[in-house]
């Protein structure tokens, strides 16, 4: 009878260790870091002169008062007569300074948007969880306008596509790819000209050079 009650004992314990590493691994892991941690505070700022660039804050807005965009999805911003390029999350537009590389369809309007967007003023930058640079040495954000997010706000216009999904700095691709349904459907911008956008095998788009 001992002997009987122990080995259920053991079983009911070795179910609840397996439902537990189950249930843990890696659904709910993903589900805390996207739900909990990736609200952004929409009326606090943090001034750069409190923030540690090697390691800023995430989710938290960090305001920057001096800053100047170098096409749709490329800027620079000063700091205590410092320059720190910075290159959007998630979303590429067409080219319109790159060296060697003619200018791409709507790559001028896709530069001009990002432009007038930035003398609304009230600009913030926001970090993903994961990586904050770029192989180029970019520093990679979500950039903000008052409550507005620049991204989101291209992508509505059809001026630039969702691009370069990485882990740990996808927090807001469904908002993004949301965004991006909208010009597709209403064929704004880039989803004007046919064959212009090419849709891969992971499910993401990119411009055809040809």
């Amino acid at each position: 009878m001992k002997k009987k009650i122990s080995f259920g004992g053991i079983l009911t314990v070795l179910v609840v260790v397996i439902l537990q590493v189950t249930g843990i691994l890696p659904f709910d892991h993903e589900l805390t870091s996207q739900e909990t941690h990736t609200t952004v505070t929409s009326n606090q700022q943090l001034s750069l002169e409190n923030v540690d660039l090697n390691n800023p804050p995430r989710f938290k807005k960090i305001a920057v008062n001096n800053i100047r965009n170098v096409d749709g999805d490329t800027f620079a911003f000063y700091f205590h007569q410092k320059e720190y390029k910075l290159r959007l999350l998630m979303v590429d537009t067409p080219e319109s300074v790159k060296p060697g590389m003619k200018v791409q369809p709507f790559g001028k309007e896709a530069s001009d948007f990002s432009k007038e967007m930035l003398k609304k003023g009230n600009v913030s930058l926001v970090f993903d969880k994961g990586s904050i640079k770029d192989s180029y040495g970019r520093y990679l954000a979500y950039v903000y306008i008052g409550d507005e997010m620049l991204q989101t706000a291209l992508l509505k216009a059809g001026l630039g596509i969702v691009r370069y999904v990485n882990a740990g700095g996808d927090s807001y691709v469904s908002k993004l790819m949301t965004a991006q349904e909208l010009a597709q459907k209403n064929k704004r911008g880039v989803w004007q000209k046919e064959n212009y956008v090419v849709k891969k095998k992971n499910g993401y788009y990119q411009y055809n050079e040809n």
